[in-house]
């Protein structure tokens, strides 16, 4: 079940950002040799951020009580995060993206959204894959996920401007849909499992 890593590292850069847009730029205006070096700078990001969140929550595992904490404030989190996507009015919907490669690089090492992405994403994979995995498995679960994460930006790179302009005009259904799966994962969670 460690091929999971696959759809969530997909997921994880599909919808546009700062990183999606400069792979798209650097491949538009034909600068492969920088291309190279940020596609790997960020599938080792990703893979560093990626074992290093879901190491911290097999050794806190032990530790019930704040991994019960943790899970709970995870799918508080999904539910909230349901909600603002459900409900979110989007008065501007041609604002412009800014694309600059300076910002691209930031978003890549210094990327504050991941780590809490990892723990919530390794609450989520906890079960289906157990969360206590050896060097092994975390390994190829982070390979996996990296593997995820190289289809994304590869699909940015040829259909980057296809998927944006279907993110563009479907943004309000994408968000509505993504809202409606976070709330009853949530809910599911918290009421049934």
């Amino acid at each position: 079940m460690i091929l999971i890593g696959i759809p969530i590292g997909f997921y994880g850069y599909l919808f546009p950002g700062n990183i999606n847009l400069m792979v798209l730029e650097l491949y538009n205006t034909k600068r492969y040799q920088l291309l190279i070096l940020m596609f790997a700078l960020i599938v080792v990001f990703e893979s560093i951020y990626c074992f290093a969140s879901l190491t911290f929550l097999q050794e806190i595992k032990s530790n019930v009580k704040f991994y019960s904490t943790i899970e709970i404030v995870s799918y508080l989190l999904i539910f909230i995060m349901g909600l603002w996507m459900l409900f979110e009015k989007r008065n501007n919907k041609t604002a412009a993206h800014q694309n600059t490669i300076t910002r691209g690089v930031i978003s890549i090492i210094i990327h504050p959204q991941q780590i809490p992405f990892w723990v919530i994403a390794g609450v989520l994979v906890n079960r289906v894959v157990n969360v206590n995995m050896d060097l092994w498995t975390l390994s190829g679960f982070v390979f996996f996920n990296a593997i995820g994460t190289s289809l994304v930006m590869f699909s940015y790179m040829f259909f980057g401007k296809k998927i944006l302009e279907y993110f563009k005009f479907n943004n309000t259904h994408i968000n509505k849909a993504m809202g409606v799966v976070y709330i009853l994962l949530a809910l599911y969670h918290f009421f049934i499992h």
